[in-house]
């Protein structure tokens, strides 16, 4: 029982730091060095429509990867392989995946990222919060609500299930 929770630990693990675009062996540029992505950033400008589009692809992408651990989590829970502390825990990081998606911009999955972050708050790394529940209506009025501009984006809203099976 004890090694089928640190497997179902361990993979909650790597798919939060994937999550967070952790890989573990990257190496720090030099100092002042432009790397591709600030290349792509400095060619697109807020005016260019696929500059928003590539966003609004990532921001859904993101939010799809903050449910997946939501889920995930509540599988593990129910199936007794964590215990609510993990859970909550889970749901900790959940909060900080969402918070870090951008959702300054006017497109609607901009907007649709905002109220969704809305709904629940970011509990920092290290930082304990009472146990909540991250499905509240709100919660899932706001992903409905997501679900169609992230369409439009071409990227619609899902959810990685790897727990249980």
């Amino acid at each position: 029982m004890r090694a089928a929770r640190a497997a179902t630990a361990s993979a909650l693990l790597v798919m939060a730091l994937a999550a967070a675009g952790c890989d573990g062996g990257a190496q720090p540029e030099p100092p002042g060095a432009q790397t591709p992505a600030d290349a792509s950033e400095d060619a697109a400008t807020d005016d260019d429509p696929t500059h928003d589009a590539a966003q609004d692809t990532a921001a859904c992408a993101a939010v799809s990867d903050a449910q997946s651990i939501v889920e995930n989590a509540d599988i593990a829970l129910r199936e007794g392989r964590i215990s609510d502390q993990e859970q909550q825990g889970w749901y900790a990081v959940a909060t900080r995946v969402l918070h870090r998606i951008p959702s300054g911009g006017d497109s609607a999955v901009s907007q649709g990222v905002a109220a969704l972050q809305g709904t629940v708050s970011e509990v920092k790394a290290g930082a304990w919060a009472e146990p909540f529940a991250i499905r509240s209506n709100a919660w899932g009025d706001a992903l409905r609500a997501l679900d169609e501009p992230c369409q439009a984006a071409g990227s619609e809203l899902s959810v990685s299930m790897f727990v249980g099976g």
